[in-house]
């Protein structure tokens, strides 16, 4: 058993590293591959337990930062060692038992604390203020963005909302808590429906319910409300904590109606194939923002009843 173990542990570390390697090809292999590097330590974590998952993610810690022992370096590889410790901290959750919908909140609050505590201790070393780190962070943000999409041919400015007065790099420096929590959110949430996956058609047990059961707190409702509201307030300061609020929530309702979606797909029993092709275009414009609106009437209409009792 202790082979088999160790085993699995090695080939987690090789898929790390391979992930890790191709990731430094191209900013877009970063995007498409790079996601995935918390998905080889939640594997791990599930055949081998919390202590041999902690050992992985600090394994490759190790690994990339001999690729560049430098503080620069470090910088650098910033987001691979904030990917590895995101998979850490799922894990590590998922492992205590918390329902999966549970598991991804706790571990986007807890990596989002630690980004923030990360900043404010760059704020200290660096003699800066911490809103001069969050604009220097921000503006950095931007310009990765800007480039990654000049590389693909796209054109930034062509995503920026309508009707904003404000050029795409201003509204992304200006949402960036919001962009870092939903990217957060994004990767956990694909990262842990795979494994899930990999782990039902393995018969590895400990799932728990499923992923389509989300559903987030009715009294949740209000603080969306109120983030909207607040919005239009014509004070600068408090229009970017709402929107930034507002922004987030959306996306928690965005959550609860694709699983709304999904549980359809269960309930019907969808092809796999058709069921990635709906995925797909649940993000896409403008179903994403029915897909939310879908998300909220679910809070009056229950439409997988969740909330009607056992025997009903």
């Amino acid at each position: 058993m202790a082979a088999v173990r160790f085993t699995h542990w090695l080939l987690g570390l090789a898929g790390l590293t391979l992930i890790f390697l191709i990731s430094h090809l191209h900013p877009l292999a970063f995007l498409a591959l790079g996601t995935w590097l918390p998905l080889p330590i939640l594997l791990v974590g599930w055949r081998c337990g919390e202590g041999p998952t902690i050992a992985l993610a600090a394994t490759a810690a190790l690994l990339i930062f001999a690729t560049q022992p430098t503080l620069k370096g470090v910088l650098n590889n910033l987001a691979f060692g904030q990917l590895l410790l995101l998979g850490a901290i799922l894990n590590g959750f998922r492992a205590r038992g918390f329902p999966a919908a549970r598991v991804l909140v706790l571990a986007v609050g807890t990596l989002t604390l630690l980004a923030g505590l990360f900043l404010v201790g760059q704020a200290l070393l660096s003699g800066l203020s911490l809103l001069e780190v969050f604009h220097h962070k921000a503006g950095e943000t931007a310009a990765t963005l800007k480039k990654m999409f000049s590389e693909t041919g796209a054109d930034p400015g062509s995503l920026a909302p309508p009707g904003l007065p404000l050029d795409w790099e201003t509204l992304v420096r200006r949402v960036f808590p919001a962009l870092f929590v939903i990217n957060t959110a994004m990767v956990a949430w694909l990262n842990l429906a795979a494994a899930r996956l990999i782990a039902r058609s393995r018969h590895w047990g400990g799932l728990g319910p499923p992923l389509y059961e989300w559903s987030n707190p009715e009294w949740l409702i209000f603080f969306f409300l109120g983030a909207g509201f607040l919005a239009l307030v014509p004070l600068q300061g408090l229009r970017l904590i709402c929107l930034n609020l507002l922004l987030v929530l959306s996306f928690l309702y965005f959550c609860q109606g694709v699983a709304v979606v999904a549980a359809l797909f269960q309930r019907y029993n969808a092809p796999g194939a058709l069921r990635l092709l709906g995925y797909a275009l649940l993000f896409m414009n403008p179903l994403f923002f029915l897909v939310i609106i879908l998300g909220l009437m679910d809070l009056w209409l229950d439409f997988r009843r969740l909330h009607q009792p056992k025997n009903a």
